[in-house]
């Protein structure tokens, strides 16, 4: 049995290509991943309007996407369950900052059946009273439960001082927040933000003519009677000038600690540099953070650093949870990290380390057809251009340690570092 190690070799040349959409009849863009060997598919649908467009009332976008499943006019939520159920298929809903994406994942042998139960979720919700309180009293629970965990309230708490009071999710959700949404507020956002106009599909999956053509028939017949509704602009860092906060739990075994600095959006020049710089502080397992406060300190089990770009702004973010004892140390430890890489470049070494678990991850973006509708998506949501991927793959390639360091002095430092604790300090 040959035991020796493997032979390490560099990545050979890839990119990541991103198809053009089709514009269906009522103006809909329907970009399609095709590829596999298996006849399964997947059909994403975005709509424009999420959390920051709900406010001032809090929790309805959410609520509209998780309700979209619980009855059509034609559907009970029982046999919309069974539907798919039956035909091995699975829906869901998610809400983020500025849109709602609706998925199904079906066989293609069974999509004439489970197709139209996603456009009549989509296009005819019900939004049923009892559905809708068993829905509330349920998200009444998971906010009390969710206001007693340490690492919420820190993520919370970080909105505040790093976002604005004005930020929609700078505050705890309050049982006033759930058990003011009623199923008129619902029905209100539903209106504003599901039409054609707002809308963006993306297929995917081993599919053929007779899947796109059923897609494209589903979601381009309907008229796009009005333009497109204006997204609200958040995610800047513009809090003031308190850079700490500690919210006490006398009870906490463990301290949640948020960190953020000020970046830059993705579109910025130092964005790919930048990326790679915090993908050495935090961003995979051997980073500088795990090796230091994980391996050799013993202060947490995990820990991570990651560059968040927003639609129009960006920022760094640190997050662990720790022994109430630990949390002093674990912040200096954190703040010793970002002074080492401000102080010298990384060595060839580690930068190549840096460089192979990136380049990994990218390469994962090829895997499927689904994970290339995963970037499709991101083009759309973010607003970034259809060579973004492949300028990040050539960015890490020819990145050096001597521009890493630039962006070091330039980005990590301790005078803009926001930090949130939550549990004990001792």
């Amino acid at each position: 049995m040959d035991k020796r190690q493997p032979e390490v070799k560099p990545f050979g040349d890839f990119s990541i290509d991103i198809p053009r959409p089709t514009v269906l009849p009522n103006g809909v863009e329907l970009y399609v991943a095709g590829g596999g060997d298996q006849d399964v598919n997947r059909v994403d649908v975005i709509h424009r309007g999420g959390l920051f467009e709900e406010m001032p009332r809090r929790l309805v976008a959410q609520s509209v996407a998780s309700q979209l499943s619980q009855g059509t006019g034609s559907m009970s939520s029982h046999e919309i369950a069974e539907c798919f159920d039956y035909n091995g298929a699975w829906a869901g809903a998610q809400c983020a900052h500025n849109h709602t994406m609706v998925s199904l994942n079906s066989l293609n042998r069974c999509f004439d059946k489970t197709l139209p139960v996603l456009r009549g979720m989509i296009s005819d919700p019900a939004f049923p009273e009892r559905e809708f309180q068993v829905y509330r009293n349920r998200c009444l629970g998971a906010y009390r439960t969710a206001r007693e965990q340490v690492k919420y309230l820190a993520g919370v708490e970080m909105n505040r001082i790093f976002f604005g009071d004005d930020y929609p999710m700078a505050a705890a959700i309050s049982d006033d927040d759930v058990m003011a949404l009623d199923t008129d507020e619902l029905r209100r956002f539903y209106r504003h933000y599901f039409h054609a106009a707002n809308r963006t599909v993306i297929l995917s999956g081993g599919v053929t003519d007779r899947e796109i053509g059923m897609v494209a028939e589903a979601f381009g017949s309907d008229e796009a009677s009005r333009p497109a509704d204006r997204l609200v602009t958040m995610g800047q860092q513009k809090g003031g000038s308190r850079h700490f906060s500690f919210i006490e739990k006398p009870e906490a075994v463990q301290s949640a600690i948020q960190m953020q600095l000020p970046a830059v959006p993705r579109t910025h020049p130092d964005y790919f540099n930048l990326r790679i710089l915090v993908t050495a502080l935090g961003g995979y397992f051997g980073s500088r953070l795990m090796s230091n406060i994980r391996e050799e300190k013993g202060y947490t089990y995990g820990i991570g650093a990651a560059l968040i770009g927003a639609r129009h702004g960006g920022y760094i973010i640190m997050s662990t949870e720790c022994d109430c004892a630990y949390t002093r140390p674990l912040i200096e430890e954190v703040k010793h990290e970002m002074a080492e890489l401000r102080r010298e470049p990384l060595s060839e070494h580690e930068l190549e380390m840096v460089k192979s678990s990136m380049l990994s991850d990218l390469v994962k973006n090829l895997d499927t057809p689904f994970a290339v509708a995963s970037n499709i998506s991101s083009v759309v949501l973010y607003g970034i251009y259809p060579e973004y991927f492949n300028d990040h793959i050539r960015a890490i390639r020819e990145a050096t340690p001597e521009a890493l360091l630039d962006v070091a002095v330039r980005y990590l430092f301790d005078e803009n570092l926001y930090i949130a604790v939550a549990g004990r300090m001792e």
